[in-house]
């Protein structure tokens, strides 16, 4: 039986973006079905993407606007800012990038309040303790209270801030929603799998890996593992613990 989230509902609306051909669609799937298997509430999927694209129908679909000269691996995060746009969806919204692996539950992040926005600290804090920007792999808030993003967004010149923000839509929505209105997730249940989970986890500054050749390492703790930079999932499908929860 699902349980009740934060506003009292048993259903969870959770979306994903895809756009361009940087995803096979098997990323959309899978990143539904591990969410159907790690919430106890009922899962609403919506899936953002191009006009032309078809979406089945257990799945909700929201046309993007495309932005002409903006797509491909560096420039398609972009369109995550539509997210924020509440002609699409009214209420509060659970992002996932389709590189994320969910391995255990994450209904806890339903009991977060929105009227913060709440992400994922940015991994290079990892490497600089004063980084203190998000990650936008995850992130949970009330649509038509940051509607504000989205239109502020689109009053701006899109090459221009393509530009100016080299690390993209997380480097622009750290900048626009700031301090007061960010919230972090607890960083002992999401962590980098490049960074913290293979092979035992990174060593800074010198770049080698804590346990060469050993796999995926993750205690009972982490709920997901976030495939930022290269490689993805599918790559992966040797390593056990990747193979074991990315389905």
């Amino acid at each position: 039986m699902a349980k009740k989230n934060s506003t009292g509902s048993d259903t969870i609306d959770c979306a994903c973006v895809i756009h361009g051909l940087g995803y096979d669609w098997e990323y959309v799937e899978k990143l539904y079905n591990m969410l159907c298997r790690n919430l106890t509430l009922k899962v609403r999927f919506h899936v953002y993407t191009e006009k032309h694209r078809p979406v089945p129908g257990h799945m909700i679909k929201h046309e993007l606007t495309e932005w002409p000269g903006i797509s491909g691996p560096k420039k398609s995060w972009w369109y995550k800012i539509q997210l924020f746009n509440s002609d699409h969806h009214r209420g509060n919204l659970l992002y996932f990038d389709l590189d994320n692996v969910i391995l255990r539950d994450v209904s806890w992040i339903a009991q977060l309040p929105t009227e913060k926005f709440w992400s994922i600290k940015d991994f290079r804090h990892l490497q600089n303790d004063v980084h203190s920007g998000i990650n936008s792999s995850i992130m949970w808030w009330n649509v038509p209270q940051f509607d504000w993003v989205y239109r502020d967004f689109i009053k701006k010149d899109l090459h221009a801030l393509v530009r100016q923000y080299s690390q993209g839509d997380q480097e622009y929505l750290t900048a626009m929603i700031g301090d007061k209105n960010i919230r972090f997730f607890d960083n002992r249940f999401i962590q980098s799998w490049r960074w913290q989970a293979y092979e035992g986890g990174m060593l800074f500054p010198s770049k080698k890996t804590i346990s060469p050749g050993t796999g995926t390492h993750v205690n009972d703790n982490v709920a997901v593992l976030v495939f930022h930079g290269q490689p993805k999932p599918h790559q992966m499908l040797h390593d056990v613990v990747i193979k074991q929860h990315w389905k």
